[in-house]
This record gives structure tokens, sequence and C-alpha cells, in this order.
């Protein structure tokens, strides 16, 4: 089986070729019909207007014509196809650009917009979302519901049982790429539409228009009763030759029609945003219809799959069929916007008042399934999720997923653990052991070396297997962790906080979640990460205290990985008993005469050996010359 990156490729080919040949088509088609309309009506007209000549004239002219419309609507379907191609296409570009991390082309989907309430302190910290964060790059949801549910589980700690669940759904999917790359075809109806999932659920839901509006509903049946009984009267008046009951049956008929005008003027606007809101029979609805089949179609071993699909068959007819049934009523509702139809429509809109009629209708339907709705979107959206999650597991066949457990225990073992958001081919991989004996890790090293990068591989590769995802490395084995970061915190000017105080407002955070955690009857263990904390004083105060908040965090029963500067922080009493050290470091080499440093971002043990911020300074150009005399 192909890799799913060349599997991508493939694709991009495929359309890429499907577009050429279909753009090419679509040029000789203009091309007939140019050459079919303007011949065609001149030969008509002339054929018509000059009884001289033969009436083949004409007759080859309205063919042409005929050529012509038939050429022009071959175009119009090849248009609405090539449009579909180039979303396909955007989309498998997209999937490629993902595995190769090329974030200029990873533009936010619309549905991202959901998850920005989930964001929070520590998103900044770990790139959880935004611009180059692990929900742009992870989640491929169209739906609204789908976003949320990323976000949601990112940010959201679960027992290890759910999300175990999670990963055996994953794992199932992800041998499934053909269901996949349907369900993501058909999601893709859902882009550039005028309504989404979200908004028909949200009808489904809603008061009826005629619920408070007793009265309205009766008088929409006013005109069309007078106009239906006066057009039988008019039918009686000419059977019977009665002018009397044809005058009154014309003078009602022309009431009727009038009070059907007047109450379209006054609500066919509301009426017609509510049809909006439900969608287009032939483009909205189809692509739920189409997911929900997607999704009915499974025939899952996963318990969490099995649950969802149970979803779509609660109730008294199968989803499909609901939707189906909605589908047709709302063929009704859009009439108005078919030309062929239009005049038809204000026919009946006169003599009927249609609108009012097709709205009795899907009120019908919305008592019937309205309430189902929702429980199908959110299904679908779970189903996304999984399905995002499948995608990483198909692309990277070498990551692990996590095995983790509930109990209190601060073993952690991880092997060739890297940064998922690093393109593959830059990735460093390290090997990490933390024992319940020495539950803090402290990492020291060289400014650039690599020290930060560690932090934020634990962090974020924690929040990707709650998504029930396989993570960037070998082997996972450790406990189920709450997480909380010290990493980028700021000052802010507005609100009258230096860097230091806000530092420690995140941190007596850190402290009291942590608390919660280990005191609360939870039993978790809080995965506790600090990037060079306290910056903020000097060097003496600086050291004890982070001593102090170190040995705190170690005590509240923490896992702590902290990175340092100070090398004689693994020298301090509380640090050496809890602590294993390790170290980041750099190296020199000269290129074309100039010394340049380099790193191999790779862990060792032990505090490290090397510093680099004199050499750093002499490289820019800001170490102490010679013949420059001191300060004094």
């Amino acid at each position: 089986m192909a890799t799913a990156q060349s599997a991508y490729e493939q694709k991009i080919e495929e359309l890429d070729a499907r577009i050429a040949q279909g753009e090419s088509l679509s040029k000789q088609l203009s091309i007939g019909r140019v050459a079919t309309a303007l011949p065609g009506l001149l030969m008509v007209i002339a054929g018509f207007s000059e009884p001289q000549l033969p009436r083949l004239v004409w007759q080859f002219g309205l063919v042409l014509i005929l050529a012509f419309l038939a050429l022009a609507s071959w175009q119009e379907v090849l248009r609405s196809q090539l449009d579909w191609s180039v979303q396909k296409r955007l989309f498998y570009r997209r999937m490629h650009a993902r595995c190769h991390r090329r974030w200029d082309e990873l533009a936010a989907l619309p549905t991202e917009q959901a998850a920005s309430d989930f964001a929070n302190e520590l998103s900044k910290d770990l790139d959880l979302f935004g611009d180059r964060s692990l929900f742009r790059w992870f989640s491929l949801a169209v739906t609204e519901s789908g976003a949320k549910t990323i976000a949601h589980w990112m940010g959201n700690w679960k027992p290890f049982g759910e999300i175990a669940e999670r990963q055996h759904a994953v794992g199932e999917l992800k041998d499934q790429r053909a269901w996949r790359e349907s369900f993501w075809d058909a999601a893709l109806g859902f882009r550039g539409c005028d309504t989404s999932p979200e908004r028909i659920a949200q009808w489904g839901t809603s008061p009826s228009f005629f619920e408070k509006r007793a009265w309205l509903k009766s008088i929409t049946w006013i005109g069309p009763l007078i106009a239906i009984a006066s057009l039988v009267g008019l039918l009686v008046s000419v059977l019977t030759k009665e002018p009397m009951i044809f005058n009154i049956s014309f003078f009602a008929f022309l009431a009727g029609v009038a009070i059907n005008l007047l109450l379209t003027v006054s609500i066919i606007g509301r009426i017609h945003d509510l049809f909006v809101q439900i969608g287009n029979a032939n483009r909205e609805l189809s692509s739920l219809k189409e997911l929900v089949d997607l999704a009915q179609r499974l025939q899952p071993q996963a318990p969490l799959l099995e649950r969802l699909r149970a979803r779509f068959f609660a109730g008294d007819s199968p989803a499909t069929e609901s939707i189906e049934s909605l589908q047709r009523r709302m063929r009704f509702a859009g009439i108005q916007r078919n030309p062929l139809l239009f005049i038809p429509y204000w026919f009946l809109q006169l003599i009927l008042f249609w609108d009012a009629r097709v709205l009795e209708s899907l009120e019908g339907w919305k008592a019937r399934h309205g309430s189902r709705i929702r429980g199908w979107i959110e299904g679908l959206g779970e189903i996304e999720a999984l399905v995002s999650g499948a995608a990483v597991a198909d692309e990277y066949p070498a990551w692990s997923y996590p095995q983790c457990s509930d109990v209190a225990v601060r073993d952690l073992h991880v092997k060739e653990l890297g940064h998922p958001l690093i393109p593959d081919a830059n990735r460093v991989l390290n090997d990490l052991e933390i024992a319940e004996t020495k539950p803090l890790l402290l990492v020291t090293g060289s400014n650039m070396a690599g020290k930060s990068t560690l932090l934020r591989s634990l962090g974020i590769n924690t929040v990707l297997g709650r998504l029930g995802s396989p993570v960037a490395c070998s082997q996972w084995i450790g406990p189920n962790c709450q997480l909380a970061s010290s990493i980028r915190v700021q000052d802010s000017l507005a609100d009258g906080v230096s860097f230091f105080m806000a530092e420690l407002k995140r941190l007596r955070a850190i402290s009291d979640a942590t608390r919660e955690h280990h005191q609360g009857g939870q039993n978790r263990v809080s995965l506790v990460l600090l990037d060079e904390i306290l910056q903020g004083t000097n060097s003496r105060e600086r050291q004890i205290a982070v001593e102090q908040v170190l040995d705190q965090f170690v005590q509240l029963g923490a896992l702590v990985v902290a990175s340092t500067h100070d090398l004689e922080l693994a020298n301090c009493q509380g640090v050496a008993k809890a602590a294993q050290v390790v170290h980041f470091r750099e190296f020199f080499e000269t290129v074309d005469g100039k010394e340049q440093m380099r790193f191999d971002y790779k862990m060792r043990s032990g505090v490290t050996p090397t510093t680099n911020a004199l050499k750093l300074l002499e490289m820019v150009g800001l170490a102490k010359k010679p013949g420059i005399p001191e300060l004094r």
C-alpha cells in the first residue's frame, strides 16, 4: 500500500490532469456556443422574415440554437465538476503541505474560529492554537462541531480509558483510507455554502415559526381558501353560463390574490431566511446526507465508533431517510431560485401562498425529527476529530500511541521523542527517562541548544495524545498527566504587571492546580514544564526561589521538567535530591574562514560543560576589543 504522502501526491497529479482536460474541453465548448448561437439566431430570423428562403434555413437555425442550449448545459455541468475538482485539489495540496510543515500553505480553515474560545495561557506556551499551531496542523474539521470537539479534547484531561477508546477508533479508521477520502469529499460540500450543519441543528431545536403566531397561520389560509373557492366558482359559471356567478367569483379571486400578495410582502423575508438556514437541497443537505450515510455504512469494531454510528439510527427512522424527507420538502422551498420555475412559483404563491404551505410541511418534519439533528451533528464532529487523528496515524506509521495509566506514579519512559510540528528532516529525537525516585528533570545547556524545544515536545505530545492520535515518539509509557507550563510569560503594561509579577502569578496558578489534582481526591499527576523561570530578579535570590518552587511542585506529586542556565542550581540540596540532570551543548566549526556555532540537539546526562554567551558576544561583534579602556 502506498504511503499517505505518496497517495496525496498521486491525487494531486490526477486532479491536475482532470482539471487541465476539463478546462480544455470548456474552451472548446465556449467556441462551439459562439459558433452555434449567433448563426442559429440569424438563420431563424432570416428564415421567418424572408419567405422566399427555403424552410430548411430556419429549421437548420433552430437545430443550431438547440445545439447551443445543449452545449451551454454541458458546459455548466462541466464547470460545476471543475469547481469541485479544484476544491479537492486544494484539499490534497493542504494535506501534502501539512506533511512537510509548509505553514504558509496552511491557512486557517473557516471552522478554526469556532475553536478560538478554547485558547488560554497554556496555548501560548505550547502553540496549541493560532498560526503554526497543533490545531492548525491537526484539524481537518469542516464543521464547527468537529473543530470544537478537537479543541475540547485538546484542553481537557480525561481518564485514560476514554483516550484508549479514541486510540482504538483512530487505529481502525487509519486502515480505511478510501473511506476517509470519501468522507473528506463529502465534507468539501460545506465549503463556501450559505449554511452549515450547526445552523440546521439550530433550526431543528428552535421554536416553530407559527408556534407563537397561531393567528398568523390561520390568516395564511384565508387567501388560498378564497382563491380556490373562487376558481371553483369560475368553473361553475363557465359550465352554467351564469354571469353573476362569474363576476362574484372573479372579484373574490382578486381579493384572495390580494390577501396572499399582502402577506407575501409582509413575511416572505423571514420565511426565506428560514429556508436559507436549513440549506439548499442540492448542496448543503446533500453533503450532510452523504456524511451521515458514510457514518451509517461503517461496520466498526471500536466501541466509540459503534456508539457514534448508533446515533444515526436512533428514533423511528435512520438519519439518512429523515434527511431525504427534509430534502424533498426543501426542493419545494427552492423553486423560486429556479429560472425555469419562477413564473409557476409566483402563480402558486398568489393562489396558495406557497411559501407558507412549504413552511408548514417543514415544521411538521421538525416536530418529528428536529430534536435528533444536534445528535447527528455532534456525532459527525467526533468522527471528524477521529478522522483527523487517523490521517496522522496513516501519515506517520512509526509514531506510537501513548500507553498511560491513571495511577499517580511518576515514572515516564519515552523513546525517540520529537516535536510533531517540526519538519521531518529537521526533527531530532531524544530518549527520556524519569523515575518516581527522581521526579524532576533539570535541563541545562547553552542558548538555542534545544532546552525549550524539549519542554514543548513533551507538552504538545501530551495534548496530541489526548486526541487518540499517535504521538511523535516510538514509545511513551507513563502517567496520564494534567498539564501546566510556564514558558512564554509576558508582562502587561496595560494592567501594570511586570514580567516578574506575571511569572509569579503563573506559578501560583500552576501550584493551585497541582495541589487540587494531588490533594483533591483526583489522584492525578501534573506534568509541569518550566522554562528559565524567575529571571526577573538577582541571581542569588533567583536560585533560592527556584529551588523552593521546584521543591514545592515535587512535594505536590508533580512530574517536573525545568530548564535553566543556572549551572549551580543542580548542586542545591533541595534540587539535587530530586533531580536528574541533563544538558544540551553546542560545538564550533570553521566554514570559509569564519567560526560558526552548531547544535546537534541531542540530550546528554549531567550538567552542561559548555557555555556560549561570551562566544556569541564575540561572534556578533559585542565582545571587548583590545585597546578599549574598561569602565571605572
